[in-house]
């Protein structure tokens, strides 16, 4: 069982499950109806409306799966109101149905040092195979106010990215709606039909056929950097969902196979906000894989 406290605005429990599981909106009803998903540890119907501070138990009916063992993390600031974790590449964020434990909020859960009934909050989230910075809050107080700074895009989230192709104009920012897919719950689409999602960009180097680039998040959509830059004609370098054959790792003819990687090639480079009258700024360099990669070009 996995248990989460909703602080959002206010929404169908559906609809956040479907987004929330990466399921269809008609998988999620069948879900709550069979019991599955629970508010405040009661059942509830498929249309009701989450207020903040509800209570989601999310249920597994299925035989019981192996427990994994929370992932290793690197901590590199703590204080009483927030954690801030410099993630590896292959950790899940936070538990879905196909991965229900193992989690980076697991390896948390163990490792701060809260009390009672707090639990840590996930303000933001990085892909699976996005490596870098994320932040936790330590408190409902520092959860609501993040929220907050993170919706008034207060919270800078800048990335660097290789892309495939090279980038002109050398600055300039993306503006194209994204949306959920309806025939794939776990992919977004442009569309526009979709929301405001805003991406700037400014290139640092060109490489052969690649370019190195700093970008800078002003929405905060589920994939939005791939979805942006694979919609645009440049994807990103390892992107097996968004990047088509245009993403694949370089041949060995331009690329050592000694220096390739298995991943996308995206990492969340810096994060600056102000919490509670305190300004915050933190970086993480390149992990030792997208750096060899860079190397070898």
């Amino acid at each position: 069982m996995n248990k989460v406290k909703y602080s959002g605005e206010k929404q169908r429990l559906d609809t956040h499950i479907s987004s929330l599981l990466g399921i269809t909106r008609s998988q999620a009803q069948k879900k709550i109806r069979a019991g599955e998903i629970k508010v405040n540890e009661k059942t509830a119907n498929p249309n009701k409306i989450l207020i903040q501070g509800d209570m989601i138990a999310i249920l597994d009916k299925k035989s019981p799966e192996k427990i994994k063992t929370a992932p290793k993390v690197k901590i590199i600031h703590e204080d009483e109101n927030i954690i801030v974790i410099d993630k590896d590449t292959g950790i899940v964020v936070y538990p879905d149905s196909t991965h229900k434990s193992g989690t980076l909020l697991d390896a948390v859960r163990g490792k701060i040092k809260i009390t009672g009934s707090e639990r840590p909050g996930v303000v933001h989230r990085l892909d699976k195979d996005t490596s870098g910075l994320i932040i936790f809050a330590k408190n409902e107080e520092t959860e609501r106010e993040l929220k907050k700074i993170l919706k008034e895009r207060r919270l800078e989230k800048t990335y660097l990215a290789l892309v495939q192709g090279k980038v002109v104009p050398k600055k300039g920012r993306i503006d194209i709606p994204i949306k959920r897919s309806e025939k794939d719950r776990k992919k977004m689409e442009a569309s526009p039909s979709g929301r405001e999602s805003l991406t700037e960009y400014e290139v640092i180097k060109y490489y052969k056929n690649m370019t190195l680039m700093k970008i800078r998040l002003i929405t905060g959509r589920t994939h939005q950097i791939r979805v942006h830059f694979a919609g645009i004609g440049y994807p990103v370098i390892g992107d097996k969902t968004y990047g088509s054959r245009y993403s694949v790792i370089p041949t060995p003819s331009v690329i050592p196979a000694k220096a390739g990687i298995s991943r996308q090639f995206l990492h969340a480079h810096e994060l600056a906000f102000e919490l509670f009258g305190k300004k915050y700024h933190f970086k993480s360099e390149l992990p030792g894989d997208l750096g060899k990669f860079l190397d070898s070009l």
